[in-house]
Parts: C-alpha cells; sequence; structure tokens
C-alpha cells in the first residue's frame, strides 16, 4: 500500500494553526515554570543516548503513570526509552519517575517541519503510542522511516465516531500508519474498526492500568484521619463540600485535583463557600481546624490514598468518565466512584460493583456511602481488601503487552 500524507489541507491547517500553538507553548511554559516545555516543544536537542531507542508516548500525567510499569520492563530488558509527553506536567512526572534512566522530551508541534527534526535528531527503532494520541504528520514521518508503530491501550470514543468529517478523515488516514493496534475491550476495538482500522491489525489484550505492582509502603504525610478525593474535576470539589453531612465537619477533607494548576481557582471556590483551608504547594500546616487540605502537588497521590479512610475517584461526577481505580486498588484502598464511567467500565467489572469498589449514583449517596465505611472500618478493610485480590486474580496484562512488543525489538 502506498503511503500517504495527512494532506494539503492537514498541512495548511497546521501552518495558520502554528503562531497559536506556538503562543500556547509559551504561556504553558510559563504558568508551569517549565523551561524545558517552552525550548524542547518546538526545537527539541539532540539525544545523548547511542543506542537505537524506543520512543514511548503519553499526554498527560495519567496516562504517563499508567505506561510506567511497560518503560520499567522494557528499561530491565536493557532497552534505551525516549519518553515523551505533550504538557509540562506530564513531563515532570517523566522526569520525576525515571531521572536519568530515559531520555525525557516535548514532542514537538505537528507541523511538518518539526515533525522532521524529531526524527533526525533521535535514532528510534519503535514508537509505543499510549492510548488516544494520534498525530497525524508525526505518525506519517514516522511511518515514512519505516518505523513499526504500535498503540498501546489504544481506544477510540464515541464522540470520535460522530466528529466532523475532516476530523475522522485525519483519523483514519492516521490510523493506516500503525502497525498494530492493542486494545483494551472489545467496544474500543469495534471502535478502530467503523473508523477504518485494519482488523487484521487489532488484538484485544487489555487494559495496561490493571497490570500488577508490587505492593509498597508510602509515608503518611497528614497525621490527622482524612478522607480523599482523589483527581477531581471543576465542579466535583464544590459539589463534595456543599452536600457534606453535618455530623462529618470535623472529618478532614484533602483534595488532590486531577490538574494541580486549577489551585487558584479551587481556593478562590473555597473561600467563597467559608470553608477553613490549608494548601500543600504553600507548606501550610493542617490545625484542629483545618476542614480542607488541598493537595496541589505532583508526585504524591498514591502516598495519599493509602493512608485515607475512603478514596472518592474524581472524574466520575461530571462527564469525563472517571479516573483509573486501578491505582487505589492496588494499594488496597475503600473505593468510591460515581456515575461517570466510560473510561472505567472494564475496571468496575474487574473490581466488582459492590464487591471491590462502591459505585453510587449521585454525591448525595456517596456521602452516604462514605458514612457506612466511616461507621463500619472493618467493612471498608475488607473493600479494600477484595479489591487488591481482584488485580491478584486477573491476567498479567503487563507480561501480554510485552510479549506483543518483543517481536518489533
Amino acid at each position: 500500500m502506498i503511503l500517504q500524507s495527512p494532506g494539503t489541507g492537514y498541512r495548511l491547517l497546521s501552518m495558520l494553526m502554528l503562531p497559536l500553538w506556538l503562543i500556547h507553548a509559551l504561556w504553558h511554559g510559563y504558568k508551569q515554570d517549565l523551561a524545558q516545555y517552552k525550548a524542547l516543544r518546538f526545537w527539541g536537542r539532540k539525544g545523548a543516548s547511542k543506542k537505537p531507542l524506543i520512543w514511548v508516548h503519553s499526554a498527560s500525567v495519567g496516562e504517563v503513570e499508567a505506561v510506567l510499569p511497560l518503560v520499567n520492563a522494557l528499561l530491565d530488558q536493557g532497552e534505551a526509552i525516549l519518553f515523551t509527553s505533550f504538557t509540562a506536567s506530564g513531563y515532570k512526572t517523566i522526569c520525576r519517575n525515571f531521572a536519568d534512566r530515559v531520555e525525557p522530551c516535548i514532542i514537538p508541534v505537528d507541523f511538518v517541519w518539526f515533525c522532521r527534526r524529531f526524527f533526525r535528531q533521535y535514532s528510534i527503532k519503535l514508537c509505543l503510542l499510549m492510548e488516544t494520541e494520534l498525530w497525524p504528520e508525526l505518525l506519517y514521518q514516522a511511518a515514512r522511516k519505516n518505523l513499526p508503530i504500535i498503540q498501546i491501550n489504544a481506544r477510540l470514543s464515541r464522540k470520535s465516531l460522530e466528529a466532523p468529517i475532516f476530523i475522522r478523515y485525519l483519523l483514519r488516514r492516521t490510523m493506516e500508519y500503525i502497525s498494530l493496534h492493542l486494545t483494551r475491550n472489545t467496544a474500543d476495538r469495534e471502535n478502530l474498526k467503523q473508523l477504518g482500522a485494519n482488523p487484521r491489525n487489532i488484538k484485544l489484550i487489555g487494559n495496561l492500568k490493571s497490570s500488577r505492582e508490587e505492593t509498597i509502603t508510602l509515608p503518611n504525610l497528614i497525621k490527622r484521619e482524612y478522607l480523599l478525593l482523589a483527581s477531581s474535576h471543576e465542579g466535583e470539589e464544590r459539589m463534595m463540600i456543599e452536600q457534606r453531612p453535618s455530623d462529618t465537619e470535623k472529618l478532614l477533607i484533602v483534595i488532590a485535583p486531577r490538574h494541580p494548576t486549577r489551585s487558584k481557582a479551587i481556593q478562590r471556590e473555597l473561600a467563597r463557600l467559608g470553608v477553613n483551608y490549608t494548601v500543600r504547594s504553600q507548606a501550610q500546616a493542617i490545625s484542629p481546624q483545618t476542614e480542607v487540605y488541598l493537595a496541589d502537588t505532583l508526585g504524591e497521590l498514591k502516598a495519599l490514598m493509602m493512608h485515607a479512610r475512603v478514596v472518592i475517584m474524581g472524574g466520575s461526577f461530571d462527564q469525563t468518565g472517571g479516573h483509573n481505580l486501578i491505582e487505589p486498588a492496588t494499594l488496597a484502598c475503600p473505593i468510591i466512584t460515581g456515575p461517570s464511567d466510560s473510561n472505567v467500565r472494564d475496571e468496575i467489572e474487574l473490581l466488582g460493583d459492590g464487591i471491590g469498589i462502591i459505585r453510587v449514583s449521585n454525591m448525595s449517596e456517596c456521602w452516604q456511602k462514605i458514612i457506612a465505611l466511616l461507621k463500619d472500618p472493618d467493612q471498608a478493610v475488607a473493600l479494600g481488601n477484595r479489591a487488591r485480590q481482584a488485580i491478584g486474580k486477573a491476567p498479567d496484562i503487563l507480561e501480554a503487552y510485552l510479549a506483543e512488543i518483543r517481536p518489533y525489538l
């Protein structure tokens, strides 16, 4: 089959969008206090590794953390890794987890000149893309160099299938560059087929987020007992505090937002609600009067989960579709998730609704379940233990992914 470029229309559009992308990168780098974002986003730097690299790409923090077990396994096998992200927070997460074990970088803007330069700078032998990172120009330039491209945890939402025809055309063209789609479930597989992916290149493997991790002990960052609202989105913090029953007011609520850059906005909301709060990024101490602790830092979510009385997963009380439930389940946390579940249905099925996890229909019901777990600590412990046992009984997803990748090495 003749390899086709993304097309003149897309390249003209990317040229028109270039000034906006430049402004966005500079502003994003400024907000994140990350000069590397402003520099690497466009120009990159010459790679230090003399070995051919496996290029691993994840969009942001959540995707970076989900692919960590796979990257660690490849490093243990002696592979050299170029690990890229789209966001400054994702870049920071890569650096924090791997230090100098990988080459961290920000992917270039999806513009032909920058993409060509990216592949001139790095000696890449295999591309691993996490989930839905389908950049037409970047992947075309990879395919031009005959680099195998594997989509990890491959998924495609129904929203993508209902996108305008130009977007669907671009997605269909981009998927022609991909050598192998390793999907999470049958729904993802059917969505990929419907958009035009070659069925022979699609394999159902399972959710990489379900891969087993060693049991670890993390420090307790907070001396008071607390509930954790993890990976929350706009509106969820207000919803939880406004509906809080009066008999739970002495119990500390810890809020760990999905995007710490929302910290100022959350603080304004808490002040408007008349809540006594302290902020972790400002090193403010928790007093007996503190009602809410805003954990607006990166890299501490697991430690916060491990010692929480109950973990309430954010992104499930708005339209996000939920966030990674495997992480708190591995830590034997009592977990509650909301009605929005499009991203985590497989995980809910694995853990067992009402067995290893509690799924509620609204925030009012969430508080009812929280109170029940607080009143019956044995029930909370049993819920968390059943979650961890469910993970232990699941197939070894990580090994399944490695088995599919090895022939390309």
